[in-house]
């Protein structure tokens, strides 16, 4: 059972009780939202959200669902929605809206539900969840979409098949992947019961690798890898990737990865472990597609079992943005100058929390085919 409260937080941190699920949109507001219910509650937080590496998350609902843990309220995003199992007792929304990349929009109906209804789910110890705001002036709206049905799908989104593409980069045989990518995405057509799907994320990818030389059919694999380009050190790792998949090399665990010593210290800190953690699951990714240049799935594994145990650590640590700084970069430039252009690569000329998911879903698959062909 689930109802929606009347009563708002009213903008009070000390109103948060234990068993509250706090939900922001971003992670610097989820790590604020932290500090100031431990401060002002005495309540130890665990938080969550889509950068985190799936272990992890899991750990932190762990510690949660614990009554024993010390942990008694958590501090999520939108992450919290997509099938981690808890015992919330009352969902708070702090705000009704999230950037979703171009602007700020109202988060959706389907978005509200799912969230709002991880309350009085899982054996929270409650008959009836509960799901409010922060502000009173909230509530009414979000009574009024808990109560909404989502739409109906109408449309279904189109990627172009590998042959596709090489069919239309034959036409153009001096044109740069990138540059081929935009052009296709701007004279296809579809009929109205589809859409072609947004490119964004794979125009970055080519934009950041097209000068390596790669083939219109690694390339295309490439475009798909699951990552964001944003990610100073998973842009840079991506490019020592596909540099060797071009030279026709092995591509060792140990060149691509290259793990900061110590815990973070800061949250800038951690972010770097976010990161090269997806560098390292871009590793484990390639090695299904590439076998032959990404040899090291075992090591990369290694790698990746201690960069989850280093962003655990540092998750319980106190707040420590008084703690002495070390400059971001001295913390992981080291690791990034060793990754970029270790081929010997040109220089390139410019490079969500539900994204996170597909990647967790796709490499899960990946290692369930792996595991079905050692078996046969």
């Amino acid at each position: 059972m689930l109802e929606v409260s009347p009563d708002s937080l009213e903008g009070k941190w000390s109103n948060v009780q234990k068993g509250d699920c706090v939900v922001a949109f971003s992670r610097r507001e989820i790590f604020d939202i932290k500090t100031k219910i431990e401060e002002e509650t005495g309540l130890r937080c665990a938080v969550i959200y889509g950068a985190l590496p799936p272990e992890t998350r899991a750990e932190q609902a762990r510690l949660f669902n614990d009554p024993d843990s010390g942990y008694d309220v958590l501090v999520a995003s939108d992450a919290v929605g997509m099938g981690i199992n808890l015992k919330i007792n009352r969902v708070v929304f702090t705000t009704l809206s999230k950037w979703d990349g171009d602007m700020v929009r109202p988060i959706s109906v389907s978005q509200t539900r799912q969230i709002g209804g991880r309350a009085g789910r899982h054996n929270s110890g409650v008959d009836k969840g509960q799901v409010t705001t922060l502000e009173a002036v909230d509530v009414s709206r979000l009574d009024e979409v808990m109560g909404l049905q989502p739409h109906q799908l109408r449309v279904a989104g189109l990627k172009p098949p590998t042959e596709v593409i090489e069919v239309f980069s034959r036409q153009f045989p001096r044109v740069p992947f990138s540059q081929l990518w935009s052009m296709f995405c701007d004279i296809a057509s579809v009929s109205d019961n589809y859409f072609l799907c947004n490119f964004r994320d794979q125009e970055a990818i080519a934009s950041t690798i097209g000068h390596l030389g790669l083939s219109i059919r690694d390339m295309y694999q490439f475009i798909y890898a699951p990552i964001n380009c944003r990610d100073a050190i998973v842009r840079n790792c991506l490019v020592h990737c596909a540099t060797a998949v071009a030279q026709r090399i092995e591509c060792k665990a140990a060149s691509a990865i290259r793990l900061p010593k110590g815990k973070p210290r800061t949250r800038q800190e951690l972010i770097a472990f976010e990161q090269w953690h997806r560098a390292i699951t871009l590793y484990l990714w390639l090695s299904f597609h590439f076998p032959e240049t990404f040899t090291e799935y075992d090591e990369a594994l290694v790698f990746k079992g201690q960069c989850e145990e280093t962003i655990q650590a540092g998750l319980l640590l106190p707040d420590s943005q008084g703690a002495p700084r070390r400059s971001f970069d001295s913390f992981v430039g080291k690791g990034i100058a060793k990754s970029e252009n270790a081929l010997g690569a040109p220089e390139a000329s410019e490079v969500s929390d539900e994204f996170t998911a597909k990647i967790d879903a796709k490499l899960k698959a990946l290692n369930r085919l792996r595991k079905m062909v050692e078996v046969k």
